[in-house]
């Protein structure tokens, strides 16, 4: 019985160290990139190694196309044609939960069955 308890701590231990780290990672990732001529707006994966971002750069509008090998200019876009897209509709009206959201509601799970 308290070898199933122990190796329970240890388990929700290491899923709090890695929901830890991943949050420290992710904060400093913003730090490290910040640059004062030019700004990535926007990106999306395509797949393995390959994606396409929009990059700011004084005030034109670069859409490139980045591989592991290369990055290509694909085209000049101009402000106006640049407009936040609306999220996704299920159908259902639920959009999937974010790590954090998963990681509160599992505190809360141990709170509740105490």
């Amino acid at each position: 019985m308290l070898r199933v308890i122990g190796t329970f701590i240890a388990v929700a231990l290491i899923i709090y160290g890695s929901y830890m780290a991943s949050k420290y990672i992710g904060k400093g990732m913003t730090r490290g990139s910040s640059s004062l001529y030019m700004r990535l707006l926007d990106q999306i994966t395509l797949g393995q190694d390959r994606h396409i971002a929009i990059v700011q750069i004084s005030g034109k509008y670069l859409l490139l196309g980045v591989t592991a090998g290369q990055i290509n200019v694909l085209s000049e876009l101009q402000d106006e044609e640049l407009f936040p897209l609306a999220p996704e509709d299920t159908g259902d009206g639920t959009r999937p939960p974010d790590f954090k959201a998963i990681m509160e509601k599992l505190g809360d799970f141990g709170k509740k069955r105490r």
